[in-house]
């Protein structure tokens, strides 16, 4: 038998999708500069180390602020078209066959944007990159916590229409303390009479109890990150007769602090506990990763063996708002490109 440094590369080879993703967290350092530049701005040295220092998180509220700052420096249609073309370069390069793309639009509203040309221009280059070879990007709406109910009401609300520019479905980010789901159960029941798909973060900075809300009170289809749900052996057996996917992100975790180390890291004992782990990239550049990177972790530093690793990226399709027909041709592919490059072996 083969010995594992043999294999192929798994990642390498297999074509994935991703389901946590998003669009602003995707800016890279050389595009934000090439964004900068365009409108004339400075792209010195001090320029480019004051930029840089935004990819550095020391903590999880510390990226939080890093993220906005991100946010700050896109200001028209054309950065989200240079930063969609960018993200869907990368995703192609890296074989993302399929992608869900979160975006926070009102806060590019509420500094003036008009949401019909942002999603224009997020629409266009996104079918550019698609007839070029580059996955199909669609795309959900994702809201502030603590911006509270009347954005969570407003976002809903541009996410329905918009589906014509590919959004389907809305999530809501940010502190999952700073409000109770409770008082944004009304906004996901009128999302889900609207037709929209639903997912929440929840369980990443905040413990078990969030992903109990997430679960029975907002009654999302999805969990963004999820991986607190380990600490609470009951919410483990809730999730497994749920069936509610949790979407990892493993780097991202460690890069924000919310577990210590690749060996204390959860979803090797979400996985065990019969739960639906999938696994993305949140906000690669911000955090120096790719999807494929996370693939590659799941076997080099969090103990799962290639047909594992395989199985995680397979229920990562099929946790997606792909059509059943679309799940299928892309798991046989990816089955079909693990066992014909030897993957498994």
């Amino acid at each position: 038998m083969p010995d594992a440094s043999d294999r192929p590369d798994l990642a390498r080879v297999v074509p994935k999708a991703e389901i946590h993703l998003h669009l602003e967290g995707s800016l890279d350092l050389e595009t934000l500069i090439a964004i900068r530049g365009s409108r004339g701005e400075p792209t010195d040295r001090e320029a480019r180390r004051r930029l840089a220092a935004l990819y550095h998180h020391r903590d999880f509220p510390h990226f939080l602020r890093n993220f906005r700052a991100i946010c700050e420096e896109i200001r028209s249609p054309r950065d989200f078209s240079r930063l969609t073309e960018a993200l869907s370069d990368h995703l192609r390069s890296d074989r993302v066959r399929y992608a869900e793309v979160m975006l926070s639009p009102l806060i590019f509203t509420r500094a003036g944007l008009p949401l019909d040309e942002i999603m224009q221009a997020i629409h266009a280059a996104a079918r550019r990159g698609a007839a070029e070879g580059g996955p199909r990007l669609r795309f959900l709406f994702d809201g502030v916590r603590q911006h509270g109910v009347g954005a969570l009401e407003e976002l809903v609300e541009a996410a329905a229409a918009c589906r014509g520019f590919e959004v389907i479905g809305i999530g809501m980010g940010g502190d999952e303390r700073a409000s109770p789901a409770q008082e944004f159960a009304a906004v996901y029941r009128e999302a889900r009479r609207l037709g929209l798909r639903t997912t929440v973060h929840a369980g990443e900075f905040d413990g078990s109890r969030s992903v109990w809300e997430a679960v029975e009170v907002l009654e999302v289809e999805r969990i963004g990150h999820g991986v607190r749900a380990a600490e609470d052996a009951v919410l483990l057996g809730a999730l497994r007769r749920y069936g509610v996917p949790l979407e990892c992100c493993p780097t991202s975790n460690l890069r924000t602090g919310v577990v210590r180390s690749w060996e204390e890291h959860p979803i090797r004992a979400l996985h065990a506990a019969g739960c639906w782990v999938t696994v993305n990239s949140d906000d690669p550049a911000l955090f120096a990763t790719t999807l494929g990177e996370e693939w590659r972790a799941l076997e080099t530093r969090l103990g799962f063996g290639p047909r594992e690793a395989l199985a995680i990226g397979i229920n990562t399709v099929r946790a997606s708002f792909l059509d059943d027909e679309g799940k299928r041709v892309l798991i046989d592919e990816m089955t079909r490109a693990a066992e014909d490059a030897g993957c498994l072996a």
